[in-house]
């Protein structure tokens, strides 16, 4: 490990050969140092780390990861993330080395996001996938570290959630005339099953002497492919009111030949539907997913517990039922105030001496 010396300037330079991260091996030269101790101090940390130094960029790195969570999620997931990286990172520090990645580049990444008034919560997710791609290329490509970890989080997840009060779902429900429409909203709101849950339901699925809905498949928004559901807790059997599966048998019968899936219906066409229907009623606008909300809503509100309504939602956890709708609850304990407060036994409790 030698260092020589340049008698036209009189400083120290290295000149050596190293192993990419591609196993090839390259040479290098580096000039410039004041003595021979800090040249061969350089080529001693440089062939440590030259994994993290030399030749990957963030998008060589980006495609190294697209490739191997390809192999691990759902396709749906993996659009998203595809997504996010290519037009909310790769545009901004694709041409980066590893190596050139500090605190303060990162900091200017969050920056240039934050000018673009993306919402609270779309910043949280995007800070979120660009530190798991680094964390990647930490774990696996030799990165020291994570730079994103020193500045922390960008964004603020937004908690609350939009939803119908049972009133206004019924008089939006009194609008829609389209029967196909109106039986998906109906599933929705009562079920609080997932938009791709509803649009893989086949007629097997309804069991209509017990009552029940078995959830085993989902519509995938993106590939159009039907699969399993979003995680293995989202695999369960639903009990439902009987007079909306009434009204599931009702329209069943009504159909000259019973499609698979049962309801051959755009998630953006059922959207475009609810948006209509809801300026007839007169109710605020929601999306579909809000009806699910609406569900958990009403459920929570008339004090089912949390562990039923994890279940019927399809949650891994209760704990994660809790994380979307805890400012429900926080609204339900003053409710449970007020009832405990109209019901106070009204008695002198001074003692009688």
């Amino acid at each position: 490990m030698p260092a020589y010396r340049d008698e036209k300037t009189k400083n120290w330079y290295v000149q050596f050969r190293y192993t990419d991260w591609q196993g090839k091996s390259r040479s290098t030269t580096k000039r410039g140092f004041k003595t021979k101790k800090e040249a061969l101090a350089y080529e001693y940390e440089f062939k440590s780390t030259s994994k993290e130094r030399v030749d990957m960029t963030i998008a060589e790195l980006s495609e190294r990861y697209l490739e191997d969570r390809k192999l691990h999620i759902k396709p749906s997931r993996y659009a998203s993330m595809e997504q996010i990286i290519r037009n909310h990172i790769l545009p901004y520090i694709g041409n980066l080395k590893l190596s050139e990645l500090t605190p303060l580049t990162m900091r200017h990444w969050q920056n240039e996001l934050i000018i673009q008034k993306f919402s609270p919560s779309s910043l949280v997710t995007y800070h979120r996938q660009c530190s798991t791609l680094l964390n990647f290329g930490v774990k696996y490509y030799g990165m020291k570290e994570n730079p994103l970890r020193k500045i922390g989080s960008m964004g603020k997840m937004e908690t609350r959630v939009n939803f119908w009060e049972p009133e206004e779902f019924q008089q939006f429900i009194e609008a829609v005339t389209n029967p196909k429409y109106k039986l998906c909203f109906l599933l929705l709101f009562y079920s609080g099953m997932r938009v791709g849950e509803l649009l893989a339901l086949n007629e097997g699925d309804f069991d209509f002497t017990k009552n029940k809905i078995s959830i085993t498949k989902s519509l995938m928004h993106v590939t159009k492919e039907i699969t399993t559901p979003k995680t293995e807790s989202s695999v369960r059997v639903i009990e439902m009111p009987v007079g909306v599966m009434q009204e599931v048998k009702k329209y069943i019968d009504s159909l000259e030949e019973v499609s698979s899936p049962l309801f051959q219906v755009a998630p953006q066409t059922l959207l475009q539907a609810l948006q209509r229907y809801a300026k007839v009623a007169n109710v605020k606008e929601i999306c579909l997913h809000d009806l699910r909300h609406s569900n958990a809503s009403f459920l929570i509100h008339v004090g089912i517990p949390i562990t039923t309504i994890s279940k019927r939602l399809g949650h891994k956890s209760p704990n994660i039922t809790l994380a979307v709708y805890s400012h429900m609850y926080r609204e339900s304990d003053a409710q449970a105030a007020r009832f405990l407060q109209e019901n106070f036994v009204r008695q002198s409790f001074v003692s009688k001496e």
